[in-house]
């Protein structure tokens, strides 16, 4: 009986390479190049780091350059704690596995509460660590000369034959395509795509963050849905990171009808989150410990970035990534994985041998684009079921909550490591088959 499951689930999962995947086609013959494809990162966070170790890490006939340029002169990091699945898929990928280990709380269980009476419960299958860590451990990891400090970009002038930078401490680069990792107030993007204004999205955070222990146990998390007054709050704290690099955040989501600003390093006084702690849930045990023992504390609006027609500029050399691309609110948790899985997705593009610059970049765009603005409008409508009061706040305990589970379950879901950009999605016989397959393992 096994033996006739796994024969049949080789049968259903193999299929012959496509021609052809979503109006894209593949160039056979290509002649080979001895010149590298010069690739230029713009932003090192996540997604630009994760484009420089993927580009140079995955094994390829493809010759590629790759310089990936920071505005600061000296790492530094806005935020805090982050959860990664899809993230965490890609930096095992890269070879990371045992340094992503050693920084990340995994598999906590989220406890769903609403008004001090538990609801439910959920497993949720990620890494929890510290932005900072994650960031450390992909930089260490790259050739010393891969990273450009100090080099905030000034000017970039794009024509058919490559796109020229011009950086504020006099140095200049040209290369075959450009990169915008840098972030929602993208540079790139406001100089080649046109001008725009990231979007408030009516939300507000307000975000602590304690390396001292103020939970009482690191594997479980809390969502709290809270109603006083006629406001609703959600209010979260989970665990970051382990042993001395540990730290407990918690945080509370309201509407706001007021634009709030979105820099990470707005100030704040620590009095306004304990005006708000006391007023929201006076009875959190948790977020009183955080009112007392916060290290830092952040006042975070919540912007997302307007839909574009197109991630790829008019003359093909340059492209969107990341928070450039689709800025979304935190609500899901998927900032950053998204940031991560456009950047593991760009490099396999890039580094197929048969796919010329702009077949790649139309490749990864309509891989991309379709899914990480459902993400975003996704997003913005679980922040609203957070802050609901009254029948809304009842419908979304009783009712709404398992949409919401399937979102999160869906979003942790995903392996971006899985397939390749130009294969198609799986039939359902295929998946069954993977499942049968797994089985029999």
């Amino acid at each position: 009986m096994s033996l006739t499951i796994s024969v049949l689930a080789q049968v259903l999962t193999s299929h012959p390479p496509p021609e052809q995947h979503r109006g894209v086609a593949l160039m056979a013959e290509r002649p080979e190049t001895s010149e590298p494809l010069r690739v230029a990162i713009i932003g090192a966070g996540l997604g630009g780091l994760t484009l420089a170790k993927a580009l140079q890490t995955e094994a390829t006939a493809k010759k590629v350059q790759v310089r990936l340029y920071e505005a600061w002169d000296e790492w530094k990091v806005r935020g805090g704690s982050l959860g990664l699945a899809a993230g965490a898929r890609i930096l095992q990928r890269l070879g990371l596995g045992k340094e992503l280990d050693a920084v990340s709380n995994q598999g906590q269980r989220m406890n769903y509460l609403a008004q001090g009476k538990k609801l439910s419960s959920l497993a949720v299958p990620g890494y929890f660590a510290m932005r900072t860590d994650l960031q450390r451990i992909v930089v260490e990891s790259l050739p010393a000369d891969t990273i450009k400090l100090g080099h905030k970009l000034v000017d970039i002038a794009e024509s058919e034959e490559g796109v020229q930078l011009s950086f504020e401490n006099g140095a200049t680069d040209f290369a075959d395509v450009v990169v915008a990792s840098d972030g929602i107030h993208s540079f790139v993007r406001q100089k080649i795509f046109g001008a725009d204004e990231p979007v408030f999205t009516g939300f507000r955070v307000l975000y602590s963050v304690s390396s001292k222990p103020i939970r009482p146990d690191p594997t479980v998390a809390n969502m709290h849905w809270v109603e006083t007054a006629g406001t609703g709050y959600a209010i979260l704290d989970v665990t970051a990171g382990q042993g001395e690099g540990r730290h407990d955040i918690c945080l509370i989501v309201l509407g706001s009808q007021e634009p709030v600003s979105d820099r990470w390093d707005s100030a704040i006084v620590r009095e306004r989150f304990a005006e708000l702690a006391k007023n929201a849930a006076p009875d959190h045990e948790v977020l009183a410990r955080a009112v007392e023992s916060a290290d830092v504390c952040f006042d975070w609006g919540i912007y997302q970035q307007p839909t574009r027609p197109s991630w790829i500029s008019a003359k093909g050399r340059v492209v969107l990534l990341g928070d450039a691309a689709h800025a979304t609110a935190p609500f899901m948790g998927q900032g950053a994985n998204m940031a991560m899985h456009d950047a593991w997705c760009l490099s396999r593009v890039l580094l197929h041998q048969e796919l010329s610059l702009q077949e790649s970049l139309r490749l990864y765009e309509v891989t991309r684009k379709a899914y990480c603005e459902n993400v975003v409008s996704a997003s913005s409508k679980i922040g609203q079921m957070h802050t609901a009061t009254g029948l809304k706040a009842l419908g979304r305990n009783y009712l709404l909550k398992p949409l919401l589970f399937r979102n999160l379950r869906n979003a942790f879901g995903v392996d971006p490591t899985e397939r390749n950009p130009w294969e198609p999605e799986p039939s359902f016989f295929q998946r069954l088959g993977l499942r049968l397959r797994a089985l029999c393992a």
